[in-house]
């Protein structure tokens, strides 16, 4: 026992105080996942692809409704990320979908599958947590959590016009074989999420391979209550921004579910 206690003590997380951002949503709008954009923007979609834009967090609080377009036929969205001129959308299926970057007064946005191979190892594990993103030299990258094993990948296009293949660039493991549960990478950081929000962080090479095989920083969130934590995204400011719902006593004393922010 005394052993498991150093070794539990060994991979605690520090403690970082987060508190929720009061953020009027659009009615009945319960999100599943959560990307952040330019200028603290950010956005919240269901798995259906129904999705709810922040301006900025640090001031406008009111979220805009809007729809993705275009996802049917790939099955339900998994992840998304806001990529230099585009949103990145991984579907159920391990295909992902483009679709043009969100702003202000959009109602429908339509999205385009990419020509490309579905994840590698995706579809063989409903759990896994998966993203894409476009690199500023327009290389798609993606990453792909199973479990407590990370992988970052790279698309290569084929010798004389052979379909692009995914190759491995490199891995990380969780500490404490932590399940990942949200997996999105910025062009120089990693950023991993476990089921009890604590955030992992990895600074990743030019070349795309993360800095260290431990993470450069690591927090867990502190905050009264108890919730059921479902993603994240880092703030352009380094600040991770997670989506979180909790149980909340409404009018009636009937209990609904709340979905928050924090930071």
């Amino acid at each position: 026992h005394r052993r498991l206690a150093e070794m539990a003590a060994a991979t605690a997380a520090p403690l970082r105080p987060v508190v929720p951002v009061p953020v009027q949503w659009p009615s009945a709008f319960e999100p599943d996942m959560l990307t952040c954009g330019p200028q603290a923007s950010v956005a919240a979609f269901t798995a259906s692809g129904l999705g709810a834009l922040i301006p900025s967090v640090a001031e406008s609080k009111v979220a805009s409704e809007f729809a993705l377009e275009g996802l049917i036929e790939l099955g339900m969205a998994r992840s998304a990320t806001w990529s230099n001129t585009s949103l990145m959308i991984v579907t159920a299926s391990g295909k992902i979908a483009s679709c043009p970057s969100l702003r202000i007064g959009l109602d429908t946005i339509t999205c385009t599958p990419l020509a490309v191979p579905a994840l590698p190892g995706f579809l063989f594990d409903e759990s896994a947590a998966a993203s894409a993103s476009e690199l500023d030299d327009g290389r798609l990258r993606a990453v792909v959590g199973t479990g407590g094993f990370v992988s970052l990948y790279e698309l290569r296009e084929g010798a004389d016009d052979e379909t692009p293949t995914w190759h491995e660039a490199g891995a990380v493991l969780v500490p404490g074989n932590a399940k990942a549960t949200t997996v999105t990478a910025t062009r120089n950081r990693l950023l991993v999420t476990a089921e009890d929000g604590t955030a992992y962080l990895w600074n990743l090479r030019r070349d795309g391979f993360p800095a260290s095989t431990k993470p450069a920083r690591t927090e867990a969130p502190l905050v009264g209550g108890r919730r059921s934590w479902q993603s994240a995204c880092l703030l352009p400011s380094g600040k991770v921004l997670r989506l979180a719902s909790k149980w909340q006593r409404g009018k009636g004393g009937v209990d609904n579910m709340k979905s928050e922010i924090l930071i």
